[in-house]
C-alpha cells in the first residue's frame, strides 16, 4: 500500500474505566485509535506507527483492521502496553492514574512506505515521541501536526497525572504545521487565562494553524493571526465524550487536505467529532457524507 494520506504516530493503550454505581470496564485508547478509525472512516488512507506490549488484547486490532487502517508501524515490544486508570466520580470529574508505560517510539519505527504520506500527526499520551522525530519529519516537507497532551503531562508519585507547563514547546513548535490542543492546555502552555491570548501565542510561536477544541463551546481557531470561533455541532445523544479531541483532529486534517481550507475544515472537524460521542470507544464513527449531512441540517455559523 502507497500514497497515504495520513500517519498517526503515539502509543495505542489500554484503559481502565470507573464510573460511580458501575464495574470497571477495559477500553482501547490512545491519539492513533480514535485518530486513525476515524480518519480512515472518512476516506484516507492511513497508518499507525505505535508500540504495544504482550498483555495487549490482539481482538483489539480488528478494529483497525476493519476500518483499513495499515498496521505496518505496529510493533508488540516484550514489556508492557500503556495503561491509563480513569475514574469518574458521580459529578464527571475524571482521576487518571498512569499504570504502566509502553517503549518508546523511535524514528527507526516508522515503516519507510510511510515517508510518501501528505501528513504525520504525533499524538502522544506521555512523552512517548521524541521531538527530534517531529523535526526530521517536517525537515522532509511533510505536513505536521501535534497533539500537545502527551507533552503537558507529568506523573505524581501516587502515579496520578497533572497538568503542566511544556518548556520545550518554544523549540518544537516551528516545527508544527497544525497544533490541537483543549482549552486547560492552551492556557497551561502559555499562561494567559483565556483561550484567545492562548491561541495567539501559540500561533505566533511559529505553528502555522493552532485549534483548541472547548467542548460543548465548541473550538478556536488560530491562523494567520486571524480569531475565529467554530460552534459545536450538537450530537443526537451523548454516551461517552472519550475520542471526541482525537476524532476533530482527524476530520480536520482529512478535509484540510481535501481543501486547504483551515476555517472549513475546522467546522467539519466539529462535525465529524458530534458523532463519537454517541458511542462507546470507536463504534460510532462517521463517513464524510454522514458529517455533511449534520453539518446542513444544523447550518452552523463561523464567527
Amino acid at each position: 500500500m502507497s500514497g497515504f494520506d495520513l500517519i498517526v504516530v503515539g502509543h495505542i493503550t489500554r484503559d481502565l474505566i470507573s464510573r460511580a454505581g458501575e464495574k470497571t470496564r477495559e477500553a482501547m485508547g490512545g491519539t492513533p485509535t480514535y485518530t486513525s478509525i476515524a480518519a480512515a472512516r472518512l476516506g484516507a488512507k492511513v497508518g499507525v506507527v505505535s508500540k504495544v506490549g504482550n498483555d495487549f488484547q490482539s481482538q483489539y486490532l480488528d478494529s483497525f483492521r476493519n476500518a483499513g487502517v495499515d498496521l505496518s508501524g505496529l510493533s508488540i515490544t516484550g514489556g508492557d502496553t500503556t495503561v491509563f486508570e480513569n475514574i469518574y466520580d458521580e459529578n464527571g470529574k475524571r482521576t487518571q492514574r498512569l499504570l504502566s508505560c509502553a517503549e518508546s517510539i523511535e524514528y527507526s519505527d516508522i515503516p519507510e512506505k510511510y515517508f510518501s504520506s501528505k501528513c504525520f500527526h504525533f499524538g502522544p499520551v506521555y512523552h512517548e515521541v521524541s521531538y527530534e522525530m517531529i523535526k526530521d519529519i517536517y525537515k522532509r516537507g511533510i505536513l505536521t501536526a501535534l497533539d500537545a497532551q502527551g507533552y503537558c503531562r507529568k506523573r505524581e508519585k501516587d502515579l496520578s497525572i497533572k497538568l503542566c507547563a511544556w518548556n520545550e514547546m518554544k523549540n518544537v513548535l516551528p516545527h508544527v504545521n497544525i497544533l490541537k490542543c483543549d482549552e486547560e492546555e492552551a492556557k497551561i502552555m502559555t499562561g494567559k487565562p483565556n483561550v484567545e491570548a492562548a491561541a495567539k501565542i501559540l500561533n505566533n510561536l511559529g505553528s502555522e494553524i493552532i485549534l483548541v477544541t472547548q467542548g460543548e463551546k465548541g473550538s478556536t481557531l488560530c491562523y494567520n493571526r486571524k480569531m475565529k470561533k467554530i460552534p459545536a455541532i450538537p450530537p443526537d445523544k451523548i454516551v461517552d465524550l472519550t475520542g471526541a479531541g482525537d476524532t476533530y483532529i482527524a476530520g480536520f486534517i482529512v478535509e484540510y487536505l481535501r481543501t486547504g481550507d483551515p476555517e472549513w475544515s475546522a467546522l467539519f472537524a466539529s462535525g465529524a467529532a458530534s458523532f463519537v460521542i454517541e458511542g462507546l470507544g470507536t463504534s460510532v464513527m462517521p463517513t464524510r457524507e454522514e458529517v455533511l449531512r449534520r453539518l446542513k441540517r444544523n447550518s452552523p455559523k463561523i464567527v
